[in-house]
């Protein structure tokens, strides 16, 4: 039997990880886990509540970077973004360079890697840069003292939840190094052309063809058998019937009319939708008469509702339903609470729609094969931040010509398309399948969890490029 690590350097990985099957799993087939977290222990908790059982733990310590390692880093994302400009031909993946914001020293940090990254010619120099910052983290204390953990801790197999946490390339570069099977997943649909990959493994788990092939195209460096398709277990949750409640035992829960159609405003972060709360008052005029319709308002997990609290105030029929999260002071204090998961998969169950400005969980619904609906206008000619930008990023081309969503083009159509999907819900988005299909590559035979944990522990140790 192996002994396997779960690093989980943020909360990011705490519902897919924590709260799905995949450690229950390797528990149950007589596998060591061991959780390496920096997390409020209350989640390990209703971690084991779930799966029936405690794992070993072990703390996570960040550590203050060194300058030149951060440069490094810094100076190789930024020449991979321009180089993922040029072979894609997209340049909305330059906007996920970072603002210049912050302190001072964050923003010459910023300045002098754009200068940096610039004079980084060719891919060849690109992945040497990358390797004199893989050798010069490998010369810090946060690496040493990531490989004396390691030795104690004594893994076989070391298991990243997120692969754009940076501190975690110490940790995993640090197993490596003693011989460990290093593993990381793609968190998302759409990480792999924003070139946050700081880590390297020896295996990566992807959620489907699509993005094995993504991950190929971006980083040719990665060897073909270092990527996994395992699916992602935040869709497991979907498959799970038992969490369906009846649509009137919802209703009655949450304080909505059983007898209409919902209709859910899935909100946005504030840099991807800095506007959210206009898009949501559009909304909520254009649904005020319905008297079959009701409006659903979830925000983003991760922030309040101030920035939308008028438009509540003005729109009282609106149903806010607040995401079963704890917030705290500290980023290791948020997360989410296993109620969150039920209560999502019934949103996506119930509702006739998602409207939201390019969410994923344009994909939640369709898993119930409701159709998404996308607001594609702007609010004020010539601002800054313009959908003409959101719904040209890189992974919003894997739609290709399919109809995979509806659009709204305007405040005034958006009535209209919400009656489509109401009264033509067969001839609306009618390849919304396919989409989901091409994002995660469902198995109608075995979740993520179970195709994880059989990678995990078939794992061999990889040759990394030198």
């Amino acid at each position: 039997m192996s002994k396997i690590c779960f690093l989980i350097p943020d909360g990011v990985g705490i519902r897919n990880y924590l709260y799905s099957d995949l450690l229950k799993i390797l528990h149950q087939e007589g596998h060591e886990v061991v959780i390496w977290h920096a997390l409020d222990q209350k989640v390990v908790e209703l971690a084991a509540q779930i799966n029936g059982f405690t794992p070993q733990q072990s703390t996570f310590t960040a550590y203050s970077e060194d300058f030149i390692v951060q440069l490094l880093r810094e100076s190789s994302t930024y020449a991979r973004l321009r180089h993922n400009v040029q072979i894609t031909g997209n340049p909305t993946i330059m906007l996920n360079w970072h603002e210049k914001k912050g302190s001072f020293a964050r923003k010459a940090l910023i300045w002098l890697s754009e200068k940096v990254g610039k004079r980084i010619k060719g891919y060849q120099s690109l992945v040497a840069t990358e390797g004199i910052y893989f050798a010069r983290l490998r010369k810090t204390e946060a690496y040493q003292k990531y490989k004396s953990q390691l030795k104690e801790i004594n893994p076989d197999v070391l298991f990243c939840t997120h692969q754009r946490y940076s501190g975690a390339a110490y940790a995993l570069a640090a197993g490596d190094d003693l011989g460990i099977s290093t593993m990381t997943a793609i968190f998302s649909w759409d990480n792999l052309p924003k070139a946050r990959l700081p880590i390297r493994a020896n295996s990566y788990t992807v959620w489907s063809k699509h993005m094995a092939e993504e991950l190929r195209f971006y980083y040719p460096e990665i060897q073909e058998n270092q990527v996994l398709i395992t699916g992602t277990p935040q869709f497991d949750f979907y498959r799970n019937a038992h969490s369906i409640l009846s649509r009137e035992d919802f209703a009655a829960r949450f304080g909505l009319d059983v007898s209409k159609h919902w209709v859910c405003f899935s909100g946005c972060d504030v840099k991807t939708s800095p506007h959210d709360a206009a898009y949501l008052e559009d909304v909520a005029c254009a649904l005020k008469d319905q008297q079959d319709i009701q409006l659903i308002f979830r925000q983003v997990p991760v922030e309040n509702v101030d920035r939308y609290q008028q438009v509540l105030t003005n729109h009282p029929e609106i149903i806010h339903l607040n995401p079963f999260w704890n917030k705290g002071k500290f980023w290791n204090q948020f997360f989410p609470l296993p109620e969150d998961i039920a209560h999502l998969v019934n949103l996506s169950y119930h509702c006739a729609t998602a409207v939201n400005i390019g969410s994923t969980m344009a994909l939640d619904f369709s898993w119930f094969d409701s159709p998404g609906l996308y607001l594609n206008y702007d609010h004020t000619q010539g601002q800054e931040w313009t959908v003409n930008d959101i719904y040209r990023f890189q992974h919003f081309r894997s739609m290709g010509n399919w109809d995979a969503v509806v659009w709204a083009n305007s405040p005034s159509e958006i009535l209209d398309q919400v009656r489509k999907i109401l009264n033509q819900h067969d001839s609306v988005a009618t390849d919304r399948k396919l989409w989901l299909q091409r994002i995660i590559d469902p198995d109608p035979l075995r979740s993520a969890s179970e195709k994880l944990a059989e990678a995990i522990i078939s794992t061999k140790k990889a040759v990394l490029p030198a």
